[in-house]
């Protein structure tokens, strides 16, 4: 094959063969998971079965059957579908929850306060219990 001089190259035209990066680095945050298959595999060495879930065509992902969409995008630090973002942090509470202001602290303060009345502080008798 015929190569264009050093000169006539792009800086940024140089495309590695197989990319070996951490997942970190790449922008689907996951290891690629493709193999090097021939095409005479792929034509002549179809796995064996019906799935009757597909498509009549051939093709392997048609309809989602066997990926892992939701695992994939929740292991991703940001998603990459802009679907997967909606809902994706709310297991974490949006602020902390200030419980001064509630019911059952007005209850206490107001109701229960310790005005002397001693009936209410107590525990009742055994005699009284109706069990």
């Amino acid at each position: 094959k015929h190569q264009l001089p050093l000169s006539a190259q792009s800086a940024f035209g140089y495309v590695p063969p197989g990319r070996r990066n951490p997942p970190e680095v790449s922008y689907f945050h996951q290891e690629a998971k493709t193999g090097s298959v021939s095409t005479y595999d792929s034509i002549f060495k179809r796995p064996v079965g019906y799935n009757k879930y597909l498509h009549r065509c051939d093709r392997e992902h048609a309809k989602n059957q066997g990926l892992n969409i939701n695992d994939e995008e929740t292991a991703r630090p940001v998603a990459v579908l802009s679907s997967s973002d909606y809902g994706r942090r709310i297991k974490k509470p949006v602020e902390q929850l200030i419980r001064d202001h509630t019911r059952i602290n007005h209850v206490q303060a107001e109701f229960y306060r310790k005005n002397g009345i001693t009936c209410l502080l107590e525990k009742p008798s055994p005699s009284l219990d109706p069990c």
